[in-house]
Formats: structure tokens, C-alpha cells, sequence
């Protein structure tokens, strides 16, 4: 009698009983039809109602890998970068303790206990705020009022220590850890299930746990990519939210706690003289001393006593009338200041973002999305344009441009442009960047957005030949020079022949005395300059000569 070979379903029970030995939940995933299609709001409500502090540790790590899984099963979720934030709000109360290890509590994104949380509440207190911040509405009076629900102390100080940034690589270990783990399982599963003799019943499955395989990987590589862009976007989220006004509260001072007390300073004493009208007060020669009787005439009149000479110094002259005490000096609104700043730093990373998401469109062949992508960036930084036929600055423009280098890769350039124009050969500087690895000042994240804009370079005026301030060379002297003061490591000048002596140059006047001051500083080390040929090639000069051209001044 031939045995009948077991039903696929028993071989797969045997077979997760025998390999993972639980999570039954997870085996209806991997090896069911199950697929997670419910929108993001509905899962981060139903995370938010089910939040409760304490208890929210056990859920995370299986929220963790149900968002991985849904990531896994739907790649085009991957390129959602509200889903990466979604993961990042699940594993960081299992990334906590991995930063806090590596570089103790001073170091996790919050600076020490704050506002009385740490350890596990903490981890529960970002991952409310990162729920809460996935919601575009989100009002700092609706993250004040759910915290308040577990947090005692001051939530607004704990809000605006938090850096999410600073979470990046404990966040990317804790989802190599989980993705590593699931992976394990699918693993172990499938070579258990190809050592069967019954292999063909379950050939289906063994694909299927294979795609899997993959699509973790997958997984794993694109959150290198979008983690850390999900980081900053919470960034930029929390500094907007923090910046709206907050109702009136009612603070509790714990008895004991020392504060800041401001001396008073007393007016300088001066002397006024007297003005007809002010009647002084008289003592007679009857009237009583202070505490004394009244005298007579008849009475016996005291032998005064000799009075001891001192030494006085000379009085002030005398003055009409006293004059006001000094004002106090003017400062800035700190608290306007600081609101503006936060302000700034915001639009300064969602700005960044953008410039590089048009990058990636533009590697890809997207110009669409890559010019959306630009114009979005201009969007922001177009209220802050000086006014024309004003003395206005585009201050309020650089503050909001990252034009930072990688170390050893900051390009300066004096020439190459109009050289490529007029040979239509490739720019040699942005060639030579291109191939070391760096960047110039136009492919950096904020030089790509102004770069070209017509706005900007041709509607202003570029110096006082062509017209009245505000001036569109005053943007670039600003932005050159803080290129040039973020500058480490080598540093590479390509120039043409021509301008290697010229004074009138962006090089010359701005951005050379930088590096001059960082490498003596030992921010830079090595400055090279190499001259631009006709056809594009370079020429290096040597260190005698880099150092003649590097001082020299007409």
C-alpha cells in the first residue's frame, strides 16, 4: 500500500512548529495571502488608540515587522517617505537603548533625563511624537495635550531637545537586526522545507519564502536611502510645529529651585539746586531735636562740641535739574530671534531634501520631477527675497542654503564656465568634481536651487554698472563664503589662466582668505590649484606656485 503524501497545510504546520516554534501571526503572512492595503492614517490611529505607555514596548517590535513586512510585499510603498517615518515611530523604543549604550544619555537625542522621562517612557514619548507629526495638521497644542497624558514637567523643552537626526544609525541597526532576523526564519524555512522528500507539494512555498528573501533585502537597502531622509523630515515637521504660538499655561515651581534674580541697580545720586516755589522745611530755635525737648529762651543753651576735621572730597556742581536715568540697551527679541531660527533651520532641511530628491529624478531621467522638485524649493525661499531699489539683503535667502562639501571634496572654480561655453567642451571643474567624489558650490544641496534661477540672476541687478541694490553678486558672494567655511580636508581650486592673478574674482576676494584662515586653523590641509586648458584639461601646479598665488595680493 503506497502512504499517501501529507496535505500541504499539515507540512507547513509541522514545518513552522519544528524551524520558529511560534508567532503564528507571522506564519499567516509569509505563508497566507494576507496583504496590509489599509491607509497610513488608519494604521498611525489605531497605533495612537491603542498607545499606552508601559505597554507600548511589547507591541513595537511587532509593529516594527509588520511594517517591514508590508514594505517587503508592496515595493512601491518604499519610495513613500511617510511610510519610513511610520517604521522609524515603531523601532525607536528598540533603537533607544542601543544609542543610549553606544554613547550614553547625553548623546540619545534628548541630552539627560528630561522633564523627569527616560528609558522606556521616553522611547514611548517619541513614538507618540512621531505618530503625531505623520499627520500634516499636527498642532503643538495636540502634542502638548497627548503628552501630558504620561509626561510630567516642562513638554515644551523636552520637544525642542529632541534631534531625530541624531537616531539614524541605532534606527538603521535595530531594522538590520529585525530585517536579519526575518530573514533567518525565512532561511531556515525554506531549506527545511527542500529537504523534504515531498518537495513538489511545497514548491509553491519555497518561491514564495525566496521572494520574500529578497524583498527583505531589498528592504534593507532602500531604508540606508530613505531613513535618513524620514529623520530630517521629522525634523523639519517638529521646528514647523514649534514655531506655532501656545495658549497660556499654568506652570507648578517645584519649592527649592534656584532662579535667575536681577540686581537692582540704584539711580546715581546727584545733587539739584533749590527752585523758587519749593518751600523747605525751617527748624527754629525753639523747635524740638528729634527725640529732644523744646528750648526756651531762658533756657541754658549747650556748649557745642568741637567738630573733628575730616577730610571731605570736593561736591559735584550743583545741577538745574537731575537727569533721567540711562535706558536700558536695545537687544534683540530673543524669543522672536529664536522662533526665527527655528524657522530658518526648518525650511533650510526641507530645502536640502528637495534639492536632493531632484538630483535622484535627474540621475533617473525624470526632468518633470526634477524640476518640481526645484521649483518647490523656490517656493520657500522666494518670501525672503530683499525688496528692489532697496537696502534689503538676501541674509534671510543663505542662512536657508546648505552649500557644505564633503571632506577632501570641495571644488572652487574661477573661469570654466565661460570656458565650456566658448569650446563646448564639459565644464573641467564640475568634471574634476564629479570625479573625486565632491561637489562645487552649484551642485551643492542649496547651489543647485539658485543656480541658474532667472529670478535671481537676471531680475536683480548684478552689480552697481547694471542698476540699484540689492545686488544678485552680494547672494553669491554670501553663499561662496560659507562654502568656503565649510571646507575640510583637501581642497581643489580649478581656474583658467586668466584668472589666476585676477582680483576681481568671487575666488580672490571672498572664498581664498577662508581657506587660507581654516588651514591655519587645521581645518584644511592640502589646497591644490590646477589651471583649466582649452580642451578642458588640467594642469597642476606646484606647491611653490600654490603658495605664491595663494598670497599674492595686487
Amino acid at each position: 500500500m503506497t502512504q499517501r503524501a501529507p496535505d500541504q497545510n499539515n507540512i507547513l504546520e509541522d514545518a513552522w512548529g519544528q524551524v520558529v516554534g511560534g508567532m503564528d501571526w507571522l506564519k499567516s503572512v509569509l505563508l497566507g495571502e494576507f496583504a496590509d492595503h489599509r491607509p497610513l492614517s488608519v494604521i498611525v490611529a489605531d497605533m495612537l488608540v491603542s498607545f499606552i505607555p508601559g505597554v507600548v514596548i511589547v507591541t513595537s517590535a511587532r509593529d516594527a515587522v509588520a511594517v517591514i513586512l508590508r514594505l517587503a510585499r508592496h515595493p512601491e510603498k518604499r519610495d513613500d517617505l511617510l511610510e519610513w517615518v511610520l517604521l522609524s515611530a515603531c523601532m525607536i523604543v528598540i533603537a533607544l537603548p542601543v544609542a543610549m549604550a553606544a554613547a550614553g544619555l547625553a548623546a540619545a537625542g534628548v541630552g539627560a533625563i528630561v522633564g523627569g522621562i527616560a528609558g522606556s517612557e521616553l522611547g514611548a514619548a517619541l513614538r507618540a511624537v512621531m505618530l503625531l507629526l505623520i499627520k500634516e495638521a499636527s498642532k503643538l497644542v495636540e502634542l502638548v495635550q497627548f503628552l501630558q497624558k504620561f509626561i510630567k514637567g516642562d513638554i515644551i523643552k523636552f520637544l525642542r531637545a529632541i534631534d531625530f537626526v541624531k537616531y539614524e544609525k541605532p534606527l538603521l541597526q535595530a531594522l538590520n537586526k529585525l530585517t536579519g532576523k526575518l530573514v533567518s526564519i525565512v532561511k531556515s524555512l525554506r531549506t527545511h522545507l527542500e529537504s523534504l522528500s515531498y518537495f513538489d507539494a511545497v514548491k509553491a512555498t519555497i518561491a514564495k519564502l525566496k521572494q520574500w528573501e529578497d524583498a527583505f533585502y531589498e528592504v534593507q537597502r532602500a531604508a540606508i536611502r530613505q531613513i535618513p531622509k524620514a529623520l530630517a523630515e521629522l525634523n523639519v515637521r517638529l521646528a514647523k510645529v514649534l514655531t506655532q504660538m501656545l495658549p497660556k499655561e499654568a506652570h507648578t515651581v517645584a519649592a527649592g529651585v534656584s532662579a535667575d534674580k536681577n540686581v537692582v541697580v540704584p539711580p546715581t545720586r546727584q545733587r539739584v539746586r533749590d527752585t523758587p516755589g519749593n518751600v523747605l522745611a525751617h527748624t527754629g530755635e525753639g523747635a524740638p531735636a528729634a527725640g529732644g525737648k523744646a528750648t526756651g529762651k531762658g533756657g541754658a543753651k549747650a556748649k557745642p562740641k568741637a567738630a573733628a576735621k575730616a577730610e571731605t572730597k570736593p561736591k559735584p556742581p550743583l545741577k538745574d535739574k537731575p537727569e533721567p536715568p540711562p535706558k536700558p540697551p536695545e537687544g534683540t527679541n530673543t524669543k522672536k530671534q529664536v522662533a526665527a531660527d527655528v524657522k530658518a533651520a526648518a525650511d533650510r532641511e526641507r530645502i536640502t531634501q528637495l534639492s536632493n530628491e531632484a538630483l535622484e529624478a535627474e540621475k533617473r531621467g525624470d526632468t518633470a520631477l526634477k524640476d518640481k522638485k526645484i521649483g518647490e524649493a523656490q517656493d520657500i525661499l522666494r518670501p525672503y527675497f530683499p525688496k528692489k531699489n532697496s537696502n534689503e539683503t538676501w541674509d534671510e535667502v543663505i542662512k536657508r542654503l546648505d552649500v557644505a562639501s564633503p571632506k577632501d571634496g570641495a571644488v572652487f572654480w574661477s573661469g570654466t564656465a565661460r570656458l565650456a561655453d566658448d569650446t563646448g567642451k564639459p565644464d573641467a571643474a564640475r568634471a574634476f568634481a564629479e570625479k573625486i567624489g565632491g561637489v562645487t558650490l552649484e551642485t551643492t544641496p542649496g547651489g543647485r536651487i539658485v543656480d541658474g534661477w532667472k529670478e535671481i540672476n537676471v531680475d536683480y541687478p548684478w552689480n552697481e554698472k547694471n542698476g540699484p541694490p540689492p545686488f544678485a553678486s552680494e547672494l553669491w558672494q554670501g553663499i561662496s563664503t560659507n562654502y568656503a567655511q565649510s571646507a575640510t580636508g583637501n581642497v581643489n581650486v580649478v581656474q583658467t589662466a586668466d584668472k589666476l592673478r585676477a582680483d576681481y574674482t568671487v575666488w580672490y576676494n571672498f572664498e581664498k582668505g577662508e581657506l587660507i584662515s581654516r588651514r591655519r586653523n587645521g581645518l584644511v590641509n592640502d589646497i591644490n590649484i590646477h589651471v583649466a586648458n582649452a580642451d578642458s584639461t588640467l594642469t597642476t601646479l606646484g606647491k611653490d606656485e600654490v603658495e605664491d598665488l595663494l598670497f599674492y595680493r595686487k
